[in-house]
C-alpha cells in the first residue's frame, strides 16, 4: 500500500508540474506575440508560476537563488556551486546577450546562450532548467523561429558541462527550427 500511495503522490507531483509549465508557457508566449521584453521581473514572475509561489504577494520569499546549492547532474556527479553576487544581475546579463543575438538575426543562438547559461549559473533557488526552456523558448517565438515549447523541453540532454553538450543542443534547435519552418511553409494556415 505505501508503494501505491508513493507512487500516486508521485503521478499528482508530476501532473501539478505539467500544468504549471504549461501555464508557465502560455505566459511566455504572450510576451513574444506581444513583443515585449523578457526582463529579470518577468524571469522571475515565470520561475514562479512554476514553483507555485506567485511574486505578486506582498513579502513573498525570493525566487532567487542567495546560497550555495549542491546539484546532481546528469552524469551522476556532484557539483557545488557557490553563492553568485547577485543572481538578477547574472540573469539580466544573460538575457541582454541573448535579446542582442536575437536582434542581430540569431534566434537560435540567442535561444542556445540563454538556456546554457541559466542553467550553468542556477539563478534560481528552484526550477532553472524549466526556466531556462521557458527562456529559450521566448527568444525562438518572438524572434521568427517558434518551436514547441513542449518539445523543447523533452530535449533529452546530458550534462552541459561535458565537451559537445552545447554544439549537440545548437543543432538539435537548429534542426528543429528548420523542421518547425518547412512545416510552416507547407502549412501556411
Amino acid at each position: 500500500m505505501a508503494n501505491e500511495s508513493d507512487g500516486s503522490s508521485v503521478s499528482l507531483f508530476k501532473q501539478l508540474e505539467v500544468t504549471r509549465f504549461d501555464r508557465a508557457l502560455a505566459a511566455t508566449e504572450t510576451l513574444a506575440q506581444n513583443r515585449s521584453l523578457l526582463t529579470t521581473m518577468e524571469l522571475e514572475r515565470l520561475n514562479g508560476i512554476l514553483n507555485g509561489k506567485p511574486i505578486e504577494k506582498e513579502n513573498a520569499p525570493s525566487l532567487w537563488r542567495d546560497s550555495p546549492v549542491t546539484l546532481s547532474l546528469p552524469s551522476g556527479r556532484t557539483e557545488t556551486l557557490s553563492i553568485l553576487r547577485d543572481p538578477k544581475l547574472t540573469a539580466r546579463e544573460h538575457l541582454h546577450e541573448a535579446t542582442e543575438l536575437a536582434e542581430n538575426g540569431h534566434a537560435v543562438d540567442a535561444a542556445v546562450s540563454v538556456y546554457v547559461k541559466l542553467v550553468l549559473s542556477h539563478v534560481f533557488k528552484d526550477a532553472n532548467r524549466r526556466t531556462a526552456v521557458l527562456a529559450a523558448h521566448y527568444f525562438l517565438a518572438r524572434y521568427g523561429a517558434p518551436l514547441s515549447g513542449l518539445a523543447l523541453h523533452e530535449i533529452g540532454l546530458g550534462d552541459l558541462r561535458e565537451p559537445g553538450q552545447i554544439d549537440a543542443l545548437k543543432d538539435t534547435i537548429s534542426q528543429m527550427a528548420k523542421f518547425a519552418a518547412k512545416r510552416k511553409k507547407a502549412d501556411p494556415t
